[in-house]
């Protein structure tokens, strides 16, 4: 996770001149990146890139950012999830603090599945294996997998983390 601090004056005047800060880091490293970017404090300067898995505005505070980056290290976030949390809850990850992250993580739930009649099956196989099982063979493959998945995702937040294979779920 990084973002790309940079003089806006220097900006202004037709170059680029900023720098790449790792997060999380102390708080004095941003801020001495800060002054080395606005002239020591004599110009202004704002974020012009970033490599986050939330989304921020050019003049969000660095520092703020950087309390958001060590929460997503804390608690391993990563960007499917943090879209399944703002969805789901409708809330601003950003304006958050940990504990209340924490507190809707205890409501997020994840199940395993590389598309989503995968995820269907495994769920249905998750809460209800002892019906399942006591279906006759013949009609268990007659399942159709993807109107459970539609119906699932009527009742549920479902979202799909590709990199992973899995999805994180809530219910409504």
């Amino acid at each position: 996770m990084q973002i790309y601090i940079a003089d806006l004056a220097a900006y202004n005047s037709g170059y680029l001149k900023g720098e790449w800060i790792e997060l999380p880091t102390e708080n004095e490293n941003i801020n001495d990146a800060i002054l080395r970017q606005s002239k020591n404090g004599q110009s202004d300067f704002s974020i012009h890139d970033y490599e986050l898995p939330f989304e921020i505005g050019e003049y969000t505070d660095p520092i703020k950012v950087n309390e958001l980056c060590e929460t997503v290290e804390t608690l391993d976030l990563n960007r499917y999830l943090i879209e399944h949390l703002e969805y789901t809850y409708g809330i601003d990850f950003k304006n958050l603090d940990i504990h209340m992250i924490k507190k809707y993580l205890e409501d997020v739930y994840t199940i395993e599945g590389s598309n989503n009649n995968e995820f269907a099956e495994n769920y249905m196989y998750e809460f209800y294996e002892e019906l399942l099982e006591s279906i006759p063979w013949e009609l268990s493959y007659s399942i159709d997998y993807d109107t459970v998945f539609n119906k699932l995702q009527m009742t549920m937040s479902i979202t799909k983390n590709p990199d992973k294979n899995i999805y994180y779920y809530s219910n409504n």
